[in-house]
Formats: C-alpha cells, structure tokens, sequence
C-alpha cells in the first residue's frame, strides 16, 4: 500500500518475493525506499550489491535524482528503469454521500464481490491486464502470460480477502464489465486493481466507478482513498484528476539482474 512508500522511519529491507519467485521461476527480491528515508543513496546501493537473488526490484521516490548513475557505477549487475509510477489520493473526509462527478449510478449497478464472481472476476482480469503496460513488462526475461497471470492471481486472491473489498460493475442487462480491489489501512483505502472490459471502455464506467467507490468509502469512514499507475497511462490519469484525486508522489521502479 501507499504506507510502504511513506513511512520515513520504516526498516530499509530487503524481502524475497515469494509470489515473484514461483510465478517466474527465478529468485526475486524487493525493495521499496520510502520518502524522506534516512537512508542514503550509499546505504541504498550498498544493500542492492548484497542482494544474491536473480531479480531485485527497487522502488524509490524520484527525487533521488542521483540513485539511478550510482547504482550503475562499478556494478556487476544488469541495471535498468522498468518504469516511473505515480501515486494519486483524494480527500474523502469532506464528501457528501450524495454528491456524484459523473454520470447516473443508474446507469451501471455496483455491487459487493463474492466468491460466486470468481469465475467472472478470473475472465475480466485476462482480458483487462492482457498487454497492461507494467515494469514487469520492460524486462525481456519475464514472460508476458506469466504476467498476466500474475494480474489474474492478484484479483482472485483479494477477492477471497475478508479484508480487502471486490466491487463489480455492471450494465444494464447484469452482464459484469469492470471490478475494483481495495485494501484498506487504518482509515486510508487503496485501489489496488480496477479496470473495466475494453467493450464497455468510453461510456462512463470508469468514472462512475470511482465516484460510487469515493460514496461508499465515505460511507464506511475512510478519510483518504489512493490509487496509482504507471506515468504513461495518461488516459486513465486524466480521469482520476476529473474525479479530484490529486498528485501524491512518484516513484522510479528499477530492475537488478545478476549477469550469468
């Protein structure tokens, strides 16, 4: 969640990507920088160097302008940028539970996940996250139904999660063309995946989906809801900022590979 990338005073760790590991079948670790760490670059470095899996996947703020050249010097690692990812947050603290940006609820139903959509959710996920650009994405090693996969998995998993909320969107005649994964921390929620079937893309899902998601959190006392993408996806980002989230920060995701 947001938290990984805001608490200054957190543990610089190290952690085996299990998950990572057995989807790609090579040793994967991760490391996320939050901002403000006191931690520097040198430390950062220093900890990267140690790092004996095959894949390491280092995420730190872009302010760190310096980080990415002095990885690079004297390493016997393969190193390159995978991506930049943006982080977006909207105040809910002050929201009326009636008030809506974009088009009629009644247009679409939203409804509680369960595990009867399963098989609804799987489907929606293979073709949502087919060709999602990602950093998993710029590594040639990684291959891309595997990713996908990963996409899928992420969904299903969450959706049996009695702590994280699946939302499905549906048009008029029921048929399910969207779902939303939440997870929550304190009164802070995140949009962890959402997504809506390209069919249905262009006609007010998306927006409405977010809207009824700012309502029903509201609802329930969440103050902040946050959200995050890769920086090109600049279609998807252009309608978070109609439905008034705002920039929270930005990180640089880069890949460590051991030569062979």
């Amino acid at each position: 969640m947001i938290s990984d990338y805001t608490q200054a005073y957190s543990e610089l760790a190290l952690v085996n990507s299990s998950v990572d590991t057995r989807r790609f079948n090579l040793s994967v670790s991760r490391m996320n920088v939050p901002h403000g760490h006191l931690a520097s670059d040198e430390e950062v470095i220093e900890k990267c160097r140690r790092c004996e899996s095959q894949l390491l996947i280092l995420r730190y703020p872009t302010n760190r302008v310096q980080l990415a050249n002095r990885l690079a010097l004297g390493s016997e690692q393969v190193i390159f940028q995978a991506d930049t990812l943006v982080y977006f947050s909207k105040d809910l603290g002050s929201k009326s539970a009636d008030s809506t940006n974009s088009q009629n609820f009644n247009d679409w139903n939203f409804r509680k996940a369960d595990v009867s959509d399963n098989y609804e959710i799987q489907k929606l996920s293979e073709i949502i996250f087919e060709d999602y650009p990602n950093h998993y994405r710029a590594n040639s090693h990684l291959r891309s139904e595997d990713i996908r996969d990963g996409y899928v998995e992420w969904a299903q998993v969450g959706l049996l999660d009695p702590k994280k909320l699946t939302v499905v969107v549906e048009d008029r005649s029921a048929k399910k063309v969207g779902f939303a994964l939440v997870a929550f921390d304190g009164d802070v929620a995140e949009i962890e995946l959402n997504g809506i079937h390209p069919d249905a893309q262009g006609k007010g899902a998306y927006s409405s989906l977010l809207d009824w998601l700012a309502n029903h959190l509201a609802e329930r006392g969440v103050m902040k809801l946050c959200i995050s993408t890769q920086i090109q996806n600049e279609r998807v980002i252009h309608v978070w900022i109609r439905s008034g989230f705002n920039l929270e920060f930005s990180l640089n995701t880069v890949h460590l590979m051991r030569r062979n």
